[in-house]
């Protein structure tokens, strides 16, 4: 399929269908779930609208079709059926639903044309819209352009226990995150605390596991920087800095706040570095670090000689 001027793709978040099916287009991708303004529909040449039906922008949507916009729905699963009597999770079958089913026998007023992943959906989906709306399958023509790009993994191996750390690097991440978009972070997080985090934008979120599992799993990947902050407590005072470890074997440079037990265990400049607890300060030796490749490579390697 020709690229098509002017695309604009209406996504609820980040997706598959979008990545695979809709990258080479190279269109403007709006989030639902932000706010943006409506103007961008207005002047676009093409809307494709992934799985789901936006409620909010629907009046848009009908007006836009009535000023010969070209509206299209793109599906990738059996989404028109009645799903709610299948074995598919309850919240999944009620977002299904909501979501788009009961939008089924009005798609025909703001679309223009759907289209579908598969052959087996098209001959489903005539049948169940009773070919009141042309129906597409596309040509999958995955682009890995999107990788190409360079992306820096920052790390945070605390537990759930360290809840003043957890609460003040949740401020750290997300002012990282609002200014850089190359960064992808790990947190080793239970559920408990998984909603707490789960606004952070790029975060890549790991059930804790036992000791030998994180053994196997910090000798065989690689990491550009771990954060390890340390905020003040009783129970603080008497930790000891084995992190310093599990940050080198991650292949990482450890950023450690300037307290015990770091402040006596690492050579500030030399195998690390002693911050003061400031997220100004750990944002701007955070991305001082990232830029500078030789720096990093210094502390790591330092770092490195007092594994032996």
């Amino acid at each position: 399929m020709p690229p098509k001027p002017n695309i604009t793709v209406l996504q609820n978040g980040t997706n598959p269908t979008s990545y695979y099916w809709l990258g080479h287009l190279s269109p403007n991708f709006l989030d639902i779930k932000n706010d943006f303004d409506i103007e961008l529909l207005y002047s676009s040449k093409t809307i494709v609208i992934v799985r789901y039906i936006p409620f909010r922008f629907l009046i848009h949507l009908y007006r836009l079709h009535r000023k010969n916009i070209k509206i299209i729905l793109l599906i990738d699963d059996d989404l028109l059926s009645f799903n709610m009597l299948t074995n598919l999770p309850t919240r999944y079958k009620i977002k299904l639903f909501f979501g788009i089913y009961i939008y089924k026998d009005f798609l025909q007023f703001f679309l223009s044309q759907i289209w579908v992943t598969n052959y087996n959906l098209k001959k489903k989906l005539i049948l169940q819209l009773k070919n009141r709306i042309n129906i597409k399958v596309l040509d999958i023509k995955f682009t890995n352009k999107f990788i190409e790009k360079k992306i820096y993994r920052i790390s945070f191996i605390g537990t759930s226990s360290h809840v003043l750390e957890l609460r003040w690097i949740k401020k750290l991440f997300l002012k990282i995150q609002s200014q850089r978009n190359d960064c992808l972070i790990e947190i080793f997080i239970n559920k408990k605390w998984r909603s707490y985090f789960k606004l952070v934008p790029r975060i890549k979120m790991i059930y804790p596991m036992d000791w030998e599992s994180f053994l196997l799993d910090t000798q065989n990947r690689k990491v550009d920087i771990v954060l390890n902050p340390v905020l003040r407590s009783e129970f603080n005072f008497f930790r000891s800095p084995t992190k310093f470890f599990d940050t080198t074997r991650l292949g990482a440079v450890g950023l450690y706040s300037d307290t015990l037990p770091y402040s006596s265990f690492v050579n500030h400049n030399f195998d690390g570095l002693l911050l003061k607890n400031d997220l100004d300060l750990w944002c701007q030796n955070i991305y001082d670090l990232l830029e500078n490749k030789n720096k990093r490579d210094f502390l790591y390697l330092n770092a490195l000689k007092r594994k032996k």
